[in-house]
């Protein structure tokens, strides 16, 4: 903008704020809706996935996101304020509906959202009525829990609690993150698109710099500063040095939860329609799970369960059966599974979307595929069917079976994730602030519109041109006040030099001593630790509220 203004020269007249909020706006409206035209032109051709994706803004209003993806992009539609009917099933369901009528019901192939039970009654809702779609949950969101669920298995557990007390204690001491940075000539954090996506990143990340980290915590910059005789520094060094649990126990994280990382990055990073791979990624998941631990089952078992228990109940679908066998790096692999469930799923899954008169067609042509005839079995198809995405493969090599390429591009360019309506990205709450409260429902919703797709834009081009050695679920930056980076303890320790750390619970002139009561100090608790170094007082110590002082923030806050 500045280059532009520099270029025109003196003189320019910039634009007044009746003109801003008029015609340049609906230029820009104009703009926008001719940079997603192309995308919304070839829906009819790919099908789509709606995707809604739940959240609260800073005035706890509760708002759905409507998106609609398809292998040339994702457009955001519109936000709904759904406050009043977010808890009811039969309501969402309503929403629901109402998009998929204004979408076209022959369009929407899927309809993709977290899997919270309210959503999953909805779901269940549409597709009662809707006979020719399917509702299914976000994978990203299922992983997530699976991660979770792993995360509270005692190892785990006590390798994540040592290696937050790393990272918070280098994060919060200027003097001692200089230090760090110094030794491991790289990030320690890995921030990611999941909380439990960043906490296992970060813990191989961790486990990757070892070497440095205890060569820091030896060298003679760290043994004479003053951080060395503190009870912090003594306590990290401790957990670093550690050869007999902490770091046994990290190795066990990894070998655990770094195979199911690895499908989250195929679900959410978009280089390619995640569909075509979910099902395969999945089971290799479980293989190299259990290929860590020697193939002895009752090594893997438990984490086995806990996957295999989010998978059957809520995460698999005929869609993802049906999308291993028309991807022909799984079908016509020596290792393809034969479960009976992945034919069932694909002859369910043409009952509900393919019409009577192309059924047949499509069931006597499923044999040339998994034969290798005519096109299929040509040099070039069987030269490039590991190394083309699947629906570019089947556009290219599926023109004598018509009807099964149309079935098979439409399934393989689904998305199996709703993370591409980025709730964090709160362009609501740019728009619609209290200061601009008196936005018109109209205006506020062209700026949304404005603002959401052509951030869109950007990150499918950007996720689009990753480098291979690029992490498609790393994010851009982490937030400060993420469990990672805030001090935990809220302690006011100060670095040698007397600043106070990042994550420190500084007092600013004029705060409320209702704030300053809200303030709590949490140590992380280490059953491993010795008692010297982690005192029972110390565990925990809160503070009551008082109404009246509550009564007094509020308004404080509101002013």
């Amino acid at each position: 903008m500045l280059r532009s203004v520099g270029n025109y020269g003196r003189g320019l007249k910039p634009p007044t704020m009746y003109e801003l909020r008029t015609w340049i706006l609906q230029e820009e409206v104009n703009t926008t809706k001719a940079l997603v035209a192309g995308i919304k032109d070839s829906w009819k051709s790919t099908g789509v996935s709606l995707l809604s994706d739940g959240w609260s803004d800073m005035r706890n209003r509760s708002l759905i996101n409507f998106l609609v993806n398809n292998p040339h992009g994702t457009v955001f539609l519109k936000t709904v304020d759904a406050s009043e009917c977010i808890k009811n099933a039969d309501k969402i369901f309503e929403l629901l509906d109402a998009v998929v009528e204004e979408i076209g019901e022959d369009i929407v192939v899927q309809v993709v959202t977290d899997n919270a039970s309210n959503y999953k009654k909805a779901g269940e809702l549409l597709m009662e009525k809707r006979k020719s779609l399917y509702w299914t949950p976000c994978a990203a969101h299922c992983i997530d829990l699976m991660l979770e669920k792993i995360a509270e298995l005692t190892q785990l557990k006590r390798a994540l609690i040592k290696a937050k007390k790393i990272s918070n204690f280098i994060y919060n001491h200027q003097w001692v993150l200089s230090l760090a940075q110094k030794f491991l000539k790289k990030d320690l954090l890995r921030p990611a698109a999941t909380r439990f996506a960043t906490a296992f990143l970060t813990l191989e990340s961790v486990y990757e710099l070892k070497e440095p980290l205890q060569q820091m915590f030896f060298s003679s910059e760290w043994n004479g500063s003053a951080w060395a005789k503190k009870r912090d520094g003594i306590e990290v060094k401790k957990i670093i040095i550690d050869e007999k649990i902490f770091w046994p126990s990290v190795v066990y994280s990894l070998k655990t939860t770094k195979p199911l990382v690895e499908v989250l990055r195929v679900v959410d990073g978009e280089r390619s329609p995640a569909m075509a791979f979910i099902y395969g990624a999945m089971d290799e998941c479980k293989e190299k799970i259990a290929s860590n631990f020697d193939n002895k089952k009752d090594s893997y078992k438990e984490i086995w369960d806990i996957i295999d228990e989010k998978w059957q109940n809520q995460m698999h679908r005929d869609l993802h059966a049906t999308a291993y066998y028309l991807n022909p790096q799984f079908r016509w692999s020596p290792n393809v599974s034969n479960h009976p469930e992945i034919k069932l799923g694909l002859y369910r899954c043409m009952d509900r979307l393919v019409k009577n008169e192309v059924y047949m067609k499509i069931e006597s042509q499923l044999d040339d595929y998994k034969y290798k005839k005519g096109l299929f079995g040509h040099r070039a198809s069987l030269n490039s069917y590991m190394k083309r995405v699947p629906i570019t493969w089947w556009d290219n090599y599926g023109d004598e079976v018509p009807e099964l390429k149309a079935f098979a591009m439409k399934i393989l360019g689904l998305t199996c994730s709703a993370s591409a309506c980025e709730r964090n990205w709160s362009t609501f709450n740019q728009v619609h602030t209290k200061r601009r409260n008196r936005l018109s429902t109209d205006r506020m919703n062209k700026l949304v519109y404005v603002m959401y797709n052509r951030r869109l834009k950007q990150k499918f081009i950007k996720k689009a041109n990753l480098k291979d050695d690029e992490d498609p679920i790393v994010a851009d930056e982490i937030l400060s006040d993420d469990e990672w980076i805030a001090n935990s303890s809220g302690d006011e320790d100060e670095d040698e030099d007397g600043m106070v750390g990042v994550g420190g619970s500084n007092e600013e002139e004029g705060e409320s001593s209702s704030r300053r009561k809200r303030k709590r100090v949490i140590t992380l608790v280490d059953e491993d630790d010795d008692d010297d170094l982690n005192p029972p007082y110390e565990n925990l110590e809160e503070e009551e509220d008082d109404d009246d002082d509550d009564a007094e923030w509020n308004e404080y806050h509101d002013i």
